[in-house]
């Protein structure tokens, strides 16, 4: 069973006591419905014992004669869509999508809800697994429904199987699935040469991660578009559009944001022989390390990079190489973010020093001015201290006889 937590199918064990179902690895519950074989009896308003609960039917009475024709009708209409859509395979995708169909009938799912929308989500999901160049708007297109319809019935459905926590619901769909049919599709036959400039295009907008947060049909209608001209094919935009199933200013910001990267700025010749280059590079050997990835604690060989071997592949794959391409964009925010912290953390150490030796220069300016006043104060008190002696000196020679005369009255 799929443990959401280990991210993998682990083995789970089912507990006697409470009957929940969990997982051995970590021990996470993964199912918690109690059903309980033994008959228990609980008292009624009226007082009296009474069954408790309700009972089940098994596998093989629930497989009436209309659960069968449901089932079937299922079957047929899963069959129409393949062989209208032409989706490789044949009876193994039939196959598993059906599986998916009865457990959504068993679920009750398709109580009210179209059987063409159930067994399109059905297949969608098997396709998705199976990694099947197929659209949801490939389905909705054929239908003639809305896409948002056809899209709110497939979350329910994988809310009703329990697959939202499931890797192939959040990982990324790699847009190199759909490069092949959509060429095949605009140029009306199967031309390797533009299939694989168009791959190339891909791969250098997933280094530059482009593929984030953008939806695959406008990255593979970009790459189309750019590699059909390239090659000699004279077809404008509306042809693409028509083929990948987005707008034309959809397109065209694509076609802008590879054109402002690296790659961008080059021709076909550089840029064919600068993918050349990067490569190799992509197959390497493993090389002796420490495992940092989330295979750590599994005892997992290193591979490259900190990573082993099908972590490595999985970040190969998301962002096409090592070498070249730009900064993810977490990281660029980061940096841009950091940069902005220094620099203002520069700004105020400068003005810090600024304001230091402004107050300096104010103080050596204040000292002088006090010094200068004290000098001129020392000046003027010494200037009146000579001219009060000077005055005693010159009243004492005017009048040299009061002090005898002062004297000799003393002394009668």
């Amino acid at each position: 069973m799929y443990c959401p937590y280990c991210q993998c199918n682990r083995d789970v064990r089912k507990d006697p006591d409470k009957n929940f179902i969990f997982c051995v690895t970590c021990g996470a519950v993964l199912d918690d419905q109690v059903y309980d074989g033994e008959p228990t009896f609980q008292k009624g308003a009226d007082g009296q014992a009474r069954l408790a609960g309700c009972f089940l039917s098994s596998i093989e009475s629930s497989h009436s004669i209309s659960h069968e024709r449901t089932v079937n009708k299922g079957i047929e209409e899963i069959r129409q869509i393949v062989n209208s859509l032409h989706v490789s395979g044949g009876e193994t995708i039939i196959n598993r999508a059906r599986l998916f169909y009865e457990l959504a009938v068993d679920k009750s799912f398709t109580r009210g809800r179209r059987t063409t929308h159930v067994a399109a989500a059905c297949l969608y999901i098997a396709c998705r697994r199976s990694k099947k160049a197929y659209l949801l708007i490939d389905f909705s297109d054929h239908l003639q429904i809305s896409v948002y319809v056809l899209g709110a019935v497939f979350l329910q459905l994988c809310q009703v199987l329990l697959l939202t926590e499931h890797p192939f619901i959040h990982n990324l769909v790699d847009p190199s699935l759909f490069i092949h049919r959509f060429t095949e599709r605009l140029l009306g036959k199967r031309d390797n040469a533009v299939s694989n400039t168009s791959l190339r295009i891909v791969a250098s907008m997933k280094r530059d991660w482009m593929q984030t947060g953008r939806k695959p049909s406008g990255l593979c209608g970009a790459a189309l578009y750019i590699a059909a001209l390239s090659h000699g094919y004279n077809y404008t935009k509306a042809d693409v559009v028509a083929v990948v199933h987005v707008c034309e200013a959809t397109l065209t910001k694509r076609l802008i944001e590879f054109e402002n990267t690296d790659s961008g700025s080059l021709t076909i010749e550089e840029f064919l022989a600068k993918a050349d280059e990067q490569e190799p590079a992509i197959r390497i050997s493993p090389k002796p390390g420490e495992v940092l990835c989330k295979h750590k604690d599994r005892d997992a060989e290193h591979f490259a990079h900190g990573l082993c071997e099908k972590c490595y592949n999985k970040f190969i794959e998301l962002s096409g190489g090592m070498e070249g391409g730009s900064d993810p964009p977490a990281f660029q925010r980061a940096e841009k973010r950091r940069l902005e912290a220094a620099k203002n953390a520069t700004e105020a150490a400068a003005t810090e020093v600024e304001l230091e030796s402004a107050c300096k220069v104010h103080d050596s300016d204040v000292g002088s001015n006090i010094t200068t006043s004290r000098k001129n104060v020392s000046g003027d008190n010494q200037s009146t201290i000579t001219s009060g002696e000077v005055a005693s000196d010159s009243v004492a020679s005017e009048d040299p006889e009061g002090e005898a005369i002062g004297n000799t009255e003393v002394e009668v």
